[in-house]
């Protein structure tokens, strides 16, 4: 009963400190102001998050994880399908949200602080890690469908992850400070779907993507629609 306590407890300072980060910005936000809002201590703040860096990834993930778990829920039963639409088409979801400021800012904190409360770890669990699961068992019901032809699927999802990111996800998260628009997020996505299909594709699919893969929304669409969900 305790422990239902706790959860409970725990969950309510999580949705109460989103509602600060979300008025305040991670700079503006205090401790002092979520406990207030909770109705507790900050003493009892801290006993679940020594930090106001450590709680916000928490949130943030708290957010993100679900959002994610939303776009990779039905990969799976989409393996049948020509995997240049469908890695093409969740790839272009998955780096709009990755890029969003408050991913961007809760990767920052992890890294910063990951070893302090095992943080490093749990960021890794709650983000990448749940989309390691997900195309590690697309890969593997692709490979059994015919799609794909792959020895490692686990190895093949992390070869995925890091193509779909790696054209962009470094100038945001060191701060360039360039624009990263809806066209080029297309563009990275077309070409790390490209490269993992020439290592991991069969002869079933084509080489010509404007042959295989039909009109979908592209980066633009999503990163509207997500704008105007904010």
């Amino acid at each position: 009963m305790a422990r239902v306590r706790t959860e409970a407890k725990k969950d309510a300072i999580l949705r109460i400190a989103a509602e600060v980060f979300q008025e305040r910005g991670l700079d503006g936000a205090s401790m002092s102001e979520i406990a207030k809002r909770l109705g507790g201590s900050k003493a009892t703040l801290y006993g679940y998050f020594p930090s106001k860096e450590e709680l916000f990834v928490h949130v943030a993930l708290n957010v993100a994880g679900q959002q994610i778990l939303v776009m990779l829920e039905g990969l799976l039963h989409r393996a049948a399908e020509d995997p240049r639409t469908v890695l093409s088409d969740v790839g272009k979801k998955l780096v709009v949200r990755v890029l969003s400021e408050d991913a961007t800012t809760a990767y920052r904190l992890a890294i910063a602080h990951g070893r302090i409360g095992n943080l490093g770890r749990i960021f890794y669990q709650a983000g990448p890690g749940r989309a390691i699961e997900a195309f590690t068992d697309y890969i593997k019901a692709a490979t059994q469908a015919g799609h794909l032809s792959t020895g490692d699927a686990t190895a093949a999802a992390h070869q995925l992850l890091a193509l779909l990111q790696s054209e962009i996800i470094f100038r945001r998260n060191l701060q360039f400070g360039d624009e990263i628009t809806a066209e080029l997020i297309d563009q990275s996505v077309g070409r790390a779907v490209d490269v993992f299909l020439a290592a991991y594709g069969t002869a079933r699919q084509s080489t010509d993507p404007r042959q295989s893969c039909p009109p979908k929304p592209g980066a633009e669409q999503l990163v509207a629609s997500r704008s105007g969900s904010d």
